[in-house]
């Protein structure tokens, strides 16, 4: 069994050597495309690369994000992976608390698919006081663990699917479809807000991506003033933003919990998305007749 991570990244430079160097420790192959990083990130990855063969930079493509960019990395590598091999989506702020070798070494063979429970961190009230005092404690070189504390396990979804020769991934999904899906989450840390001006660099990324005309990002969208024009690239040109748009980030720390970096995580199953259930055997039989089905119409579209 070995795991193929893909990971599509943009001006992740305070956060992306930390990803990777957590994820070589469980990763086989690490492919790494980024969306058009000003911020250093691709360097950082290119001499990560020179030190760490797993990691293994595919290309910078500036295009407006969207999903299929997980799939072009897909297939682009897809041809080193045999059947019963892993691929994980890495995100760029997303480090492992379960080791995924040995969570998915334990995995029967009937489940193609594993959900992450994300433990998302947050930049809180108390944070801004800490800050507001001695901003050097949230500097991008220092390591995430030591700034970020302050935590909510409410979110959960895909990261896991298992490999086979006929998986179908349309570049227009956001993910392939699969059969079952293993009742049980792997844990993970997701450091979206990590400082003011990290916030802050990564509302004006997604917001960049609206005005391109990404329909992604949508929960931005309403930090977002664009003056009125007839050109995207124009659109793109006049987005205005005050500078202050990461104080709408700040959560009350009173209500999240506290990583005292002591290896105790508070698992909210009543606050998380169920996982989908279904019996194994008949999940995956509808997986085989709706990728042939699929096929089918690939072919007579085709006029093959």
């Amino acid at each position: 069994m070995k795991i193929h991570s893909i990971c599509v990244v943009k001006d992740e430079a305070d956060i992306i050597e930390q990803t990777l160097t957590s994820a070589i420790i469980w990763s086989d192959f690490i492919y790494v495309l980024d969306n058009g990083s000003t911020d250093g990130t691709w360097e950082k990855i290119l001499n990560l690369s020179q030190k760490h063969q797993k990691i293994i930079p595919y290309k910078q493509d500036n295009c407006t994000y969207h999903h299929g960019l997980w799939a072009d990395l897909f297939h682009h590598y897809r041809a080193n992976s045999s059947t019963g091999d892993w691929w994980c989506r890495l995100d760029a702020d997303e480090i492992y608390i379960d080791n995924p070798r040995s969570f998915l070494g334990e995995i029967p063979g009937q489940y193609q698919a594993v959900w992450a429970a994300s433990f998302q961190y947050f930049f809180t009230d108390k944070d801004l006081e800490i800050y507001s005092q001695q901003p050097s404690i949230y500097d991008d070189e220092i390591p995430v663990e030591q700034k970020c504390h302050y935590y909510l396990n409410n979110w959960s979804e895909a990261r896991f699917f298992r490999y086979d020769q006929d998986l179908v991934w349309d570049k227009d999904q956001g993910w392939p479809y699969f059969g079952a899906i293993y009742p049980f989450r792997i844990r993970l840390k997701h450091y979206q807000h990590r400082s003011p001006q990290q916030i802050q660099k990564r509302i004006s990324v997604r917001l960049l991506a609206r005005a391109r005309g990404s329909q992604n990002f949508k929960h931005e969208s309403q930090l977002m003033v664009v003056t009125q024009t007839h050109s995207q690239d124009a659109n793109v040109a006049n987005l205005q933003l005050s500078g202050d748009e990461w104080q709408t980030k700040i959560k009350p720390a009173a209500k999240l919990n506290y990583d005292s970096n002591d290896g105790v995580y508070v698992l909210r199953e009543d606050l998380m998305p169920k996982v989908p259930s279904g019996n194994p055997m008949l999940i995956n039989k509808m997986r085989i007749m709706k990728r042939y089905f699929r096929r089918l119409k690939k072919l007579v579209s085709s006029g093959k």
